[in-house]
Order: C-alpha cells, then sequence, then structure tokens
C-alpha cells in the first residue's frame, strides 16, 4: 500500500485515539529499526503463509533511478540494481529517488499451499507519488498521473482495487513499480510516509479488513452528530442568556469536535478525486481537532470564573505556530509530534483547570472530572490492551474515538444542563417574590390611586380656574392684536392718504393759478370792451379760453386720481379679478413715494422701473395685493432713508422694481440699496409682531400680512434675499390662472 504519512494512515488504516498515545512510547524505539539497511537479497521472497491482517512486503526490494520500459519485464536481470525497503519513510530512502522517476522490482515465490487460493496484491491511497504496478510484465493498476517533469505529476487520492494474482502461471511472481515522486510547495508532510507499501493478502482476509472498516466508520458519524446535537443545545441556551459565555465557548468545543469527526468519517470512506479537497480535508479534520482542546479549555475557564492567563495565551501561540510550521515545513516526525503533543498539552491544561475546581470545591467540577477520568480509562485500555490483546480490529480501534472524546465533552455538556437547571430553578423562587411583591405594591398602588383621585380633583378645580383666567387673558390678548392690526392699517392708511394728498395738490395748485389769472384777464377783458379795443379784446378772450382749458384738464386729472382712490379704497369682497400687474405696482409705487414726500421734504431716491411689457393678466384681488406692494416699497423707502441718514459718503438712494413672467407666475421684485438685514433677522422676518423699526414706527405685522395674502390666499410666494449692509430685495410670485385659491 502506498500511503500519504504515518500522520495520516498506518499500515492498518488512519491514526486513530490509541494509535496516538500508544506509538507516543514506541517512537523513539522504532526509529533504529526503520533505519536499519537489508541485507542483499538475489532470491525470490517465499511466503508459505499468510499472516491474519496480511503480509507486508518490505524485504526483498530493489530499485534504480531512472526509466526504461524494459525494467518491467519479468525476465529482466535486476542483481546488480541496490535494495531498500520501501515502507521506511521518504526522507530515510536515497535521494536520487525523489528527484525524477524511478522503478522498483520484488520477486516472490507464495508456496504450493497459498496459490491454491485466491491472493490479492492491496494498495491503498497514495500522496507520496504516482505509480504503475506490473505483475509479471502486464501492467495491471495505474494510480495518478506520471510525467518526467515533477511538476506534472500528481497522485491519486481514491482507493485501488485490489490487483488479482493468478493462480495458474510461473511460480515466481515479479512485481515491478514504476514510481515519479509527487513534490508539493506546502504541506510536505503529507508525502514523507512510506514511498510502497504493498500488502499480500488472501480474499477472506480483504473482505474482512473491509467488512470491519465499513463497520468502524459509523463511529465517527456517531460523535460528529452527538457534538453537533450539543452545539445546537448550548447555542440556544446562549441565545437564550448570553451573559453566559460558557455556553458560547462550549458549542465552539462541541462544533470543532463535531466537524473533525464527519472529516474523519468521510475521508476514510469515501474516494475523493481531488489531491487539494482530500489534503485539506484531512488536515482541518485534524486541525478543528486540535483547535475543539483549545476551545474545551476556554470553556472550562468560564465555567470555573478563572481568567484565561499567560499559559493559555502560550499554548495558543504554540498550537497556532505548530500547525504553521507543519503545513509549510513539517515532516512525518514533526507532524504527528505536533498533533499528538498539541492534544495532549490541552487535555493536560484541561485536567489542571478540573483539579484546581475540585480542590476549591467548585459547584458541579466533580461532573466534569467523572467525564475526564473515563477519558482516562479508555486511554490506559487502549494503550494496554495490545499489551494483553494478541489482536484488536478496526471497529474497536474507530470505538475508541467516541470514547476518547465524548465523555468530556458531555460531562461540560452536562454541568451547563445542570447550571442551567440551578437557574431555571432560582428563578422560580424569585418569580414567587416577584408575585409577591406584586400583590404588595398592588395594595400600594391602590392606595396611591385613591390619594391621587382626590389630588386629581383639587388639581381639575384649579386647572378650571387657571383655564378661567387663561381665557381672559386669550380674550385681552386678541383684542390687543385686532388694535395692533388696525395700528397697521391705519398706518398703512395713513401713508396712502398722504401720497393722495401730494398726487391731488399739483393739479389743484393749476386750477388756482389759472383761474386767478383767468379773473385777472377777464377784468382787462371788460376794459378793453369799454374802450372799444376790438383787438385787444380779442387776444384777451383767446388767453381766457386756453386757462380755462388747462383749469379743466387739471380738474379732471383730480378727479382721476379720486376715483381711483375710491376704488383702491373700497373694501375687498376677495373676489378675484384679472388684474394688470404693471399698472398695479407703477401705481402704487408713485403712491408710497409721494407719502413719504409728504412726510419729509427733504427725501429723494431714484425709481428705476424695468415692466416686462406684454405681461398677462393675472388672476388677483388688486386690493390685498396693492396692499401687500404698499408695505414692500414703504419698507424700501425707510431702508434707504435709513441708510441715507447714516451719512455714508456718496450714498444715493435707489429703489428698483421690476416684473417678468418665469413659467406659469408672474414675479414682482422690489430691490432697495439700503442697510440691509443679517440672516437671523431673515429668518424672523415674517413672524407676527417681529419687527427691526423702533418702538412705535411698527407693529410687525406688515410682512407677516403680506406674507398670508400672497401664500394663503393666492398660491403663490413671498422671500426675501439680503446682504447686511448692501440692500434687500423682495420676490413676490403669483400664479396666472390662479391655481393657488
Amino acid at each position: 500500500m502506498i500511503t500519504s504519512s504515518s500522520v495520516l494512515r498506518w499500515p492498518r488504516g488512519p491514526i486513530t485515539p490509541r494509535y496516538l498515545l500508544l506509538l507516543a512510547a514506541l517512537w523513539l524505539l522504532a526509529l533504529p529499526a526503520w533505519a536499519t539497511p537489508l541485507p542483499p537479497d538475489t532470491a525470490a521472497l517465499r511466503i508459505k503463509r499468510l499472516p491474519a491482517d496480511g503480509l507486508l512486503l518490505n524485504k526483498g526490494w530493489r530499485y534504480h533511478a531512472g526509466d526504461n520500459p524494459a525494467w518491467a519485464r519479468s525476465g529482466f536481470d535486476d542483481r546488480a540494481w541496490d535494495t531498500l525497503n520501501p515502507t521506511r519513510p521518504r526522507p530515510e530512502l536515497p535521494q536520487r529517488l525523489s528527484t525524477g522517476i524511478g522503478w522498483l522490482r520484488l520477486r516472490l515465490r507464495p508456496g504450493d499451499s497459498l496459490r491454491r487460493h485466491a491472493l490479492l496484491l492491496q494498495a491503498g491511497r497514495n500522496l507520496a507519488g504516482a505509480y504503475e504496478l506490473y505483475l509479471n510484465g502486464q501492467l495491471v493498476q495505474r494510480q495518478g498521473v506520471l510525467d518526467p517533469a515533477l511538476a506534472q505529476v500528481r497522485p491519486m487520492t481514491t482507493q485501488p482495487e485490489p490487483v488479482e494474482v493468478p493462480g495458474t502461471g510461473p511460480a515466481t511472481l515479479v512485481l515491478a513499480v514504476r514510481f515519479a515522486p509527487w513534490q508539493p510547495v506546502m504541506m510536505k508532510a503529507f508525502v514523507q510516509g512510506p514511498l510502497l507499501a504493498v500488502r499480500l493478502c488472501g480474499g477472506a482476509q480483504l473482505r474482512q479488513a473491509e467488512r470491519e472498516r465499513v463497520e468502524a466508520r459509523p463511529a465517527f458519524l456517531v460523535t460528529g452528530c452527538v457534538a453537533a446535537l450539543l452545539t445546537l443545545l448550548h447555542i440556544a441556551f446562549f441565545r437564550y442568556n448570553p451573559a453566559r459565555r460558557a455556553n458560547l465557548y462550549f458549542a465552539l468545543y462541541a462544533g470543532a469536535l463535531g466537524l473533525a469527526a464527519l472529516g474523519f468519517y468521510y475521508f476514510r470512506g469515501l474516494n475523493i478525486a481531488s489531491t487539494g479537497l482530500f489534503l485539506g480535508l484531512v488536515a482541518a479534520a485534524y486541525e478543528l481537532l486540535v483547535m475543539s482542546s483549545l476551545w474545551a479549555v476556554r470553556a472550562l475557564h468560564e465555567l470555573f470564573g478563572f481568567r484565561p492567563g499567560r499559559l493559555f495565551a502560550g499554548l495558543c501561540v504554540a498550537c497556532g505556530a505548530g500547525a504553521a510550521y507543519y503545513v509549510f515545513f513539517g515532516n512525518d516526525a514533526s507532524g504527528f509530534l505536533y498533533f499528538l503533543g498539541a492534544i495532549l498539552l490541552a487535555t493536560a491544561e484541561q485536567l489542571r483547570l478540573t483539579g484546581r475546581a475540585l480542590r476549591q470545591r467548585r459547584g458541579g467540577a466533580r461532573i466534569i472530572g467523572a467525564g475526564f477520568a473515563l477519558t482516562l480509562l479508555v486511554a490506559l485500555g487502549s494503550i494496554l490492551g495490545p499489551l494483553f490483546l494478541a489482536e484488536t480490529s478496526v471497529l474497536v480501534d474507530a470505538l475508541i474515538f467516541p470514547f476518547l472524546f465524548l465523555p468530556p465533552a458531555l460531562a461540560i455538556s452536562l454541568f451547563l444542563a445542570r447550571e442551567f437547571a440551578l437557574d431555571a430553578e432560582l428563578l422560580q423562587v424569585k418569580l414567587g417574590e416577584v408575585e409577591q411583591l406584586s400583590v404588595q405594591t398592588l395594595a400600594q398602588e391602590q392606595e396611591k390611586q385613591a390619594l391621587l383621585a382626590a389630588q386629581n380633583e383639587t388639581l381639575e378645580t384649579q386647572v378650571a380656574e387657571r383655564t378661567g383666567e387663561l381665557q381672559r387673558s386669550l380674550t385681552d390678548l386678541r383684542a390687543t392684536q385686532a388694535q395692533l392690526i388696525q395700528k397697521e392699517k391705519m398706518a398703512s392708511l395713513g401713508e396712502l392718504t398722504a401720497g393722495i394728498a401730494h398726487e391731488i395738490q399739483n393739479p389743484l395748485n393749476f386750477v388756482n393759478n389759472f383761474s386767478e389769472v383767468s379773473t385777472e384777464l377777464v377784468e382787462e377783458l371788460q376794459k378793453a370792451l369799454a374802450t372799444s379795443d376790438t383787438a385787444e379784446a380779442t387776444e384777451l378772450a383767446r388767453d381766457v379760453a386756453q386757462n380755462l382749458g388747462k383749469i379743466t384738464e387739471h380738474g379732471k386729472r383730480a378727479a382721476a386720481i379720486v376715483k381711483g382712490m375710491l376704488e383702491h379704497s373700497r373694501t375687498s369682497t376677495g373676489e378675484r379679478a384679472p388684474t394688470d400687474i404693471n399698472q398695479l405696482t407703477d401705481e402704487y409705487l408713485r403712491l408710497a413715494y409721494q407719502g413719504l414726500r409728504a412726510k419729509d421734504k427733504s427725501f429723494n431716491a431714484a425709481l428705476d422701473t424695468g415692466f416686462a411689457p406684454g405681461l398677462p393678466l393675472v388672476e388677483a384681488v388688486g386690493a390685498d395685493v396693492g396692499r401687500v406692494l404698499l408695505n414692500l416699497f414703504g419698507n424700501a423707502f425707510y431702508a434707504v432713508r435709513q441708510r441715507q441718514q447714516l451719512g455714508e459718503a456718496g450714498y444715493a438712494p435707489a429703489v428698483a422694481v421690476s416684473t417678468k413672467q418665469v413659467g406659469g407666475r408672474v414675479e414682482i421684485r422690489v430691490t432697495d440699496n439700503g442697510t440691509g438685514m443679517p440672516a437671523a433677522v431673515q429668518a424672523k422676518i415674517f413672524q407676527p409682531f417681529f419687527t427691526t423699526k423702533p418702538t412705535g414706527e411698527g407693529t410687525g405685522l406688515g410682512l407677516s400680512l403680506s406674507h398670508d395674502i400672497i401664500v394663503q390666499g393666492h398660491g403663490g410666494s413671498l422671500s426675501v434675499e439680503s446682504q447686511e449692509g448692501q440692500g434687500t430685495t423682495f420676490c413676490v410670485a403669483l400664479p396666472l390662472n390662479g391655481a393657488g385659491h
């Protein structure tokens, strides 16, 4: 049987827990025997009988480096070839066998009694390399991919079929093996085992071995399933009580143990063609076994309330370093010592923690101690068994695994279940106490409810009194608010009245002046008629007629002004009508400017109007929009007047008004170069009763009412942009079709 490594497979199968303990003691004694060279043997190997488990063919082999098809022939003379034992580890074999293709040959002569029975040549999984097996010059088996370029060599991990030895034919059998070594980049320990291990077996023996191997596999499956159930159980415990972290660590311990057992189950029974997958599965199984031991140590720390110290940290670092060394640089012996040493060290730490807990009389420590005691008994039995028993079956070896690793897991699980039960019992006691306290609390609550009912009646009385006071205060506040609004309206009306008076004053002055002049002209006309000066009379009559025309013109102008003001002074009905925004804006701009000049004759400001021609009519309440515009114009003139009074050199007050259509809206922009507003004032400018004017000059309702008229009354928008010390722009946007109504 060609095998990967003594770490993975010994002559009877994969490492079992019994071998982990037994071989640790025999390893040093076995090294000298392995290294002893065999004496030359030019004759055929005679075989008179077969042991119960078959005969391992480890004597009489000859080898030669190189590749020649003639070396497969049974009649080839190989007496000049060197001899070796191919079942020894590869590092102990000649170096030239690892540098290219080589051949091995063996002559054997079974006894006549053996030839009457069916004989088989059995080879196992091979990770040392790829080979071709020839029997009496005939190719009977090929495993893996052979290639002169060693980088292309690939071993075969599947279990090969046994080769039948013919009962008839030559009495001497010639075995020839063409072998190419595999040289992996990592995990070199997997190819450090025997170069060639072929076993001569009887058919009944092989069937018995296969049956035992099949019967032994469920032991690993049962171990994995039990560990998986424990994992799920304690994950549920941890979800129920996350503060009990021992359940989490034990779940990790049981999960790693279960996965390791399932790995042993699968790679022992499945034919895995992929070399990488097979090596990964084997390495993962052994690494998970080591990790489960470390998680068991961490779970014991948490169970007994011990803090993980430097010893545990050193153990984790040592196991990690050993695993890395084994994967990248390890050989057969180092891999065996790593896995065995890591498990033994972790087990020793588990025993130390359990003993410490027993000395401190920690609750439940005896349960875990009993689990470890059972494990030690199984380990002792597996070591002493071969000394008293002539032979043990593969099934017995496999059963050692669950009895070696499951007792501590079951003991720890039982301990945690006991803790869970104690916690539940304590919870029941606490629940009874809580129920008793609830009865007492209910009685106290009823007393408090009665007291609260009395206090509520008192509070309701007080609330009713306070509500009456608040209602009266609210009534007074509304009255005050109405007065302030009326004051704001009167202030607007006063400005409007001043503007009207100033506008009417000009045509009235013309009427008065032309009337006085006409009176004088009539007197002169009478004198000219008295003196019969017809030419003078005619000229004077012409002048009187012109003056009367001027009087009529300016009288009509005054009447038009009065008529327009009467229209704007009527109470708004709230009904919308098509409105010429350009005309409305121009009228109220003039009125606002003349109203301010009526108060201060010295005030002058440049008016810049940019009305968009052909602007469509807007469905709006003219009086309400006019009130908004009058307020905005008044604020603009107030701002430029305030800045003018600061006495800045070269400052000239200016107010710009423009209109334009933007999409489905008409915008009116009022821009001044006055004092401007800081950001904090802009944020509050449309709030009711907020004003920047001195006390007595404003109520703080103008912009608030304007905002309500535009936004709520007309579905438009009123916004402001301002820069302190530079000026302010108000923008009124009105929908063309009155959709906001």
